[in-house]
């Protein structure tokens, strides 16, 4: 008899990201894990499980953290509406650049009321997540990695892009960026 075929880690509720939602709910609402755990009665590790994807909530978990940001379950299964993703990988390789200590974003040039682009460098340091956008609000960017490993989860899917890969998104999903392994250096050109 054939055995059952194990379920995929990323199932369709990925699609959601349920926990970058929560994440950003809670930074929004400026309470630590340990604040809302006491509202919300459930452990901190649980909710760092649930912020991070380790864990899927259970409907009546949903429920109570509804109830302390004031939302309704819709918000966390509204799914990307529009989502458009290409990568060209290690398009160039750019040589090694001298470690920052701090992570910022570099505007590259002076935006205006009549500018239809921003240019940014952005500096991730090791071991930080960058929450380029919530869900609902549209991003489009192109962007070239020019230093380091950028971890980027969107729309449900998990991308890791390496020094030289460049990509074109076009989405109204939750877009974070890390750098776990090292600092990644990101040239990012959005539309506005």
């Amino acid at each position: 008899m054939p055995r059952p075929t194990p379920t995929p880690k990323h199932d369709i509720l990925h699609l959601y990201s349920i926990g970058s939602k929560l994440k950003t709910l809670r930074n929004n609402k400026g309470l630590t894990l340990s604040r809302l755990s006491a509202e919300t009665g459930l452990s901190t590790a649980l909710l760092s499980k649930l912020e991070t994807d380790r864990m899927l909530p259970t409907l009546q978990t949903l429920a109570k953290i509804c109830r302390v940001y004031g939302v309704d379950f819709g918000h966390f299964f509204v799914g990307a509406t529009h989502h458009s993703l290409a990568i060209t990988r290690n398009a160039y390789v750019i040589a090694e650049r001298r470690e920052q200590p701090t992570a910022r974003q570099t505007p590259l040039h002076a935006v205006t009321s009549g500018s239809k682009q921003l240019s940014k460098l952005i500096d991730i340091p090791v071991e930080a997540t960058f929450q380029l956008a919530e869900g609902r609000a549209r991003t489009q960017l192109t962007a070239y990695v020019l230093d380091g490993m950028l971890h980027m989860r969107v729309a449900g899917s998990d991308e890791v892009l390496h020094t030289g890969d460049c990509f074109v998104l076009d989405t109204d999903a939750a877009v974070t960026w890390s750098a776990p392994a090292s600092r990644c250096r990101v040239l990012a050109v959005f539309a506005q």
